[in-house]
């Protein structure tokens, strides 16, 4: 319930009451715009001054009633009206899944090893390993070439590939590069001629008179 109090210069008073703020709030309005004059005056025999000033506290009369009756009702409707109450949003956070790891596979041996030092006699394995040594290559490419040569040598090996390399590699000691194709491609182009491919022996490599000298005599 909203009440409305209005006390006029004449000492009228006007009560509203509503239950609803914004119809009382429009009745306000209309009350004090229809008024008549002589309610908004004070009562005769008053001298001049106190009617200028009662005049002047009648016509705020209507805003300062109008101004109360918005407050009361604002006030009301925030106290006696129905409260909203809202949930609290809840919102769920979606993960990205995971998507595979797309890992660099290392390259597959171009060529399955047809190298096998078990089949050799021990010593053989240590004078392979002394020879890589007493060379002392640098380099991925001069060690393929090296590794070549030696494996001709002292395992009879026709040539190796790349999954030879692998073993040959790991006997002599060496950190085995990332990729042995790619290596054994390289030290095969024309622009150094150090390894040379096998006709009809796919993957397959061997040494070249240019290759022993470069990494055999240096």
């Amino acid at each position: 319930m909203v009440k409305v109090s209005i006390s006029l210069p004449n000492n009228t008073q006007i009560t509203l009451e509503s239950e609803e703020s914004e119809v009382l709030h429009e009745v306000v309005g209309m009350v004090l715009r229809d008024l008549p004059r002589d309610l908004m005056q004070s009562p005769p025999g008053s001298n001049g001054q106190e009617q200028n000033g009662s005049a002047q506290k009648g016509s705020s009369v209507a805003t300062t009633a109008a101004v109360i009756a918005a407050a009361t009702a604002d006030e009301t409707s925030a106290t006696d009206g129905p409260v909203r109450t809202v949930a609290p949003t809840t919102r769920t956070r979606r993960t990205p899944t995971a998507s595979p790891s797309r890992r660099r596979q290392p390259a597959q041996p171009d060529g399955p090893p047809s190298l096998r030092v078990e089949d050799h006699p021990a010593q053989a394995a240590t004078d392979f390993t002394a020879f890589c040594q007493a060379a002392n290559p640098m380099g991925d490419m001069r060690r393929v070439v090296v590794a070549t040569e030696g494996a001709g040598r002292y395992f009879g090996a026709d040539g190796v590939t790349s999954g030879d390399l692998e073993v040959l590699f790991d006997l002599a000691g060496w950190r085995r590069p990332g990729n042995f194709t790619q290596t054994l491609r390289n030290a095969a182009r024309a622009k150094f001629g150090w390894l040379e491919r096998i006709p009809g022996r796919a993957g397959r490599y061997a040494a070249t008179d240019l290759g022993r000298s470069v990494t055999l005599t240096s």
